[in-house]
């Protein structure tokens, strides 16, 4: 049910690049007298909202752009990790939330900068280029948590109905770590490029590699609140190391390999069933691109985090 006494809700739109602007129209779009929205461009502006959307457009260009801007990477990353106000990744967006990304730029020599907060690997790119792009059903969202404010129900809505997912250059999540709940799956083909990057982690997963670090096919993750981003291949050159510090060496791969097991690919097509949206506590993220669909339940679904969130605190 609505309620006069539900809060008005400000809700930011990360506004570096991308489809913000789409994303601020649905959302106000719920409940215009209620929701506010605001394009996030600095770290002060991060203590003004009750929660915060990552849009989709390009993840390597919004990286590039939130490094140089001063503070704000990091402020996203207490907002996300530290702080108690729930955040939203669309496409682009839910790259930068992952803490393992595969298949990312290969001009930007140091690696993607990710945000993290989620314990997924993502293939960057899995569904192809921008003509490429394409709409499928998607499994239906969840009921909002919260429904408490006026727009939030439509009793003409088909809530178990499958949602037009839209996705343009999009990736895929191929693993979640168990405390991540998944809220989609697909059957889809990588495309050629997603499909070489596959083959070479399942190549590496065979010969018991630590698949993570891989300069390889240009993959990269953050730890400790960096980047690693390096090449697991034995490097040959220099003095031969002592036994000793070889089986030191055996030892603490063992302990930092991460178990992967990537979805399995049909003999016929290579199709496999990926992940397209997942949520972490008050993190959600969805691979396709909402904001472009005529269908507001993801929106409304993130609307009903950020009550619930606001009216618990």
């Amino acid at each position: 049910m609505a309620s006069n006494d539900a809060p008005t809700l400000t809700i930011g739109v990360l506004a570096l690049q991308g489809a913000f602007e789409e994303h601020q129209r649905a959302i106000e779009s719920i409940s215009p007298s209620k929701i506010n929205t605001v394009q996030i461009r600095t770290p002060d502006q991060l203590s003004q909202i009750d929660g915060i959307v990552l849009p989709g457009g390009e993840s390597t260009a919004m990286g590039l752009i939130g490094d140089a801007t001063t503070g704000l990477w990091e402020a996203l990353r207490q907002f996300v990790q530290v702080g108690d106000k729930p955040t939203w990744g669309t496409c682009a967006g839910m790259i930068l939330l992952s803490e393992r990304c595969v298949g990312t730029s290969a001009v930007i020599t140091e690696g993607q900068s990710l945000i993290g907060g989620v314990d997924i690997l993502v293939c960057r790119n899995y569904f192809g280029s921008q003509i490429s792009s394409f709409e499928m059903s998607t499994p239906a969202p969840p009921t909002p948590p919260c429904t408490n404010l006026e727009g939030m129900v439509d009793e003409s809505e088909d809530a178990d109905a499958s949602f037009p997912g839209v996705f343009i250059r999009a990736p895929a999540i191929l693993t979640a770590s168990p405390d991540v709940e998944v809220l989609g799956k697909v059957v889809a083909a990588p495309c050629r490029a997603a499909a070489v990057v596959l083959r070479e982690l399942e190549r590496k997963i065979e010969a018991g590699e630590n698949v993570i670090q891989m300069g390889v096919v240009d993959a990269l993750e953050r730890k400790n609140g960096g980047i690693t981003y390096t090449d697991v291949r034995l490097h040959k050159d220099g003095p031969a190391p002592d036994a000793e510090s070889e089986e030191e060496k055996k030892e603490t791969v063992v302990q930092e390999r991460i178990n992967i097991d990537l979805p399995g690919a049909s003999d016929e097509t290579n199709a496999r069933e990926v992940i397209c949206a997942v949520r972490k506590d008050k993190i959600l993220c969805t691979a396709f691109h909402p904001e472009i669909a005529d269908d507001l339940r993801w929106h409304k679904y993130f609307v009903g985090m950020v009550l619930a969130s606001k009216q618990s605190s």
